[in-house]
């Protein structure tokens, strides 16, 4: 093994192991204030100090590195497709959660009140929806993902990088016992399903993280206003339905991982005539 190999590991490994620490350091940091008045207003602000963390994470390990840049990592924001790619992702993202959304209704699924939701809401859903978006695919897919690939090849690293944005995702589901089994086990293989097409996204614009970034963001403005929040609310079968925990979920990624293929596949043929 090459001394390059050997570091490339060791900085995905610690890449990976920095990003746990991040996701865990708000519930970390709120302990003390456990069952106080504070606990929600403490637990939400230091939420908010994840987003720099991220950040300054790719800036650091950038450096590490020597010569590489965010240009290397698919955001240049000189780029020309930027906001073709941009209008792509999101309405390949809106379209995926409007197909799970109907077949919810068809199927008698629990969906959110509309008419409960206000516009303050739905923008606070869209003020968080934006660096969380950005942050996790300049995070996982620019930086993890492609370093992974550069150890094991294109497809195992979307796999492994997938996997482990998915098992990233655990503060939904912790403490055990909060949650059953089954929906842990559904709530992971949705995730690992969304980071694949979000992988895949990447790759099919050029390796660019604008159409990733794009979905990420409307995926998640849309399901938070369309589908109630479990586990925090109750849902009815939340194993069939609901958005990101119910099988239906895996067929909502397909449905958008395919209207990304065609529509960057109409892209490519205007531009050559």
């Amino acid at each position: 093994m090459s001394d390059n190999r050997e570091q490339t590991i060791l900085r995905v490994i610690w890449f990976a192991l920095t990003m746990v620490i991040i996701v865990e350091l708000p519930h970390v940091l709120s302990l003390p204030f456990r069952g106080t008045p504070t606990e929600g207003m403490i637990g939400s602000l230091v939420s908010l100090l994840a987003f720099p963390l991220m950040y300054l994470a790719v800036v650091f390990f950038l450096r590490w590195e020597g010569d590489s840049s965010m240009g290397d990592l698919g955001v240049d924001f000189e780029d020309k497709q930027l906001i073709p790619h941009l209008g792509i992702g999101g309405v390949t993202g809106a379209l995926a959660v409007a197909f799970v959304f109907v077949i919810a209704l068809i199927g008698g699924g629990q969906t959110a009140d509309l008419s409960a939701g206000s516009i303050d809401t739905i923008s606070g859903f869209i003020m968080i929806a934006i660096p969380v978006a950005f942050l996790e695919e300049l995070c996982y897919r620019g930086y993890l993902m492609t370093r992974m690939e550069n150890l094991w090849g294109q497809n195992k690293a979307i796999l492994i990088s997938s996997v482990f944005f998915s098992l990233v995702h655990f503060n939904w589901w912790s403490p055990l016992g909060v949650v059953p089994p089954l929906m842990i086990l559904l709530f992971s293989i949705n995730m690992a399903i969304g980071g694949i097409v979000l992988g895949l996204g990447y790759y099919l614009s050029g390796r660019r993280l604008w159409v990733p970034i794009g979905f990420h963001f409307a995926w998640n403005v849309f399901a938070y206003a369309l589908f109630p929040s479990y586990p925090r609310n109750p849902v009815v079968t939340p194993e069939i339905f609901q958005i990101e925990w119910g099988v239906v979920s895996i067929l909502g990624f397909l449905f958008g991982l395919s209207l990304i293929f065609v529509l960057l596949g109409t892209q490519k043929e205007k531009k050559k005539q």
